[in-house]
């Protein structure tokens, strides 16, 4: 995989915490599978609800055609 080397600040407390659960030199791997992470959820949660606003406008579709369906049968 390419990378690229970026700088990145964050508070003590974070690094701290990170530092205690991660090898210095597993670090980069870690919060590049965090990142990754979150990105896919955020994904997830965005393409849920225009799938949401989709079924939504379906439906509203389905109901005037049904409509102008039952109109022509009387």
């Amino acid at each position: 995989m390419e990378t690229v080397r970026i700088n990145v600040s964050i508070p003590k407390n974070v690094f701290r915490e990170l530092s205690q659960e991660v090898e210095s030199r597993k670090r980069s791997r870690f919060i590049t599978e965090a990142i990754m992470r979150l990105v896919k959820e955020r994904r997830d949660r965005r393409l849920a609800l225009e799938y949401q606003e989709a079924a939504k406008e379906i439906n509203r579709i389905n109901k005037e055609l049904e409509g102008a369906i039952n109109d022509g049968l009387d």
